[in-house]
């Protein structure tokens, strides 16, 4: 056999080629490549084409997800920010007295809000799980003093710390928002 993929056959007359099966076959397999060329590219670019789309659609999904819960901490975050404004200016005057108990409606809120933030910060990307938690920490710290009215100075610090995660929070959530395609 000779390295050309030919057999000399001895005939009358001189010497003939003859193929060998191995390039029968990988003649046989470039011509049904060669005729089914088109079928072949579309199968490519189909499967490409599910590939891009079924990632787009995941990325999209995502991102969807996390406009929506940037959405509901912004609202929450607004709703702390004025529970905290209005506790911090206005807790002495309708406290019924130095040491009273706290208002239980923006007590609620407060506490309602600091955890749905945590939450929902956790699924997003970070540092919006860090700061979620710093807040609800911060919030969890300083909360009592908040609503204290007979220590103005206590209160002022309380209510700066948690004003500085409120912004925090705020400005990483936006920032993720700007972010998103």
């Amino acid at each position: 056999m000779s390295s050309n993929g030919y057999n000399p056959v001895r005939r009358a007359g001189g010497v003939a080629w003859r193929q060998t099966p191995r390039l029968r076959t990988r003649q046989r397999l470039w011509n049904q490549v060669n005729r089914n060329l088109v079928a072949l590219i579309s199968l490519v670019m189909a499967m490409t084409s599910l590939g891009y789309n079924t990632w787009r659609n995941e990325t999209t999904e995502v991102q969807r997800n996390w406009r929506q819960a940037s959405v509901r901490i912004l609202i929450e975050v607004g709703e702390l920010n004025q529970v905290v404004l209005m506790r911090r200016y206005f807790v002495a005057r309708d406290a019924p007295g130095a040491g009273g108990p706290p208002q239980p409606e923006s007590w609620v809120r407060g506490w309602g809000s600091a955890t749905m933030i945590r939450d929902i910060a956790s699924v997003l990307p970070g540092p919006l799980p860090a700061r979620g938690r710093r807040l609800f920490e911060a919030w969890e710290r300083h909360a009592e003093a908040l609503h204290d009215p007979s220590d103005a100075e206590r209160r002022d610090e309380a209510a700066n710390e948690l004003l500085e995660a409120v912004e925090q929070m705020r400005q990483g959530t936006v920032d993720l928002l700007a972010s998103l395609t």
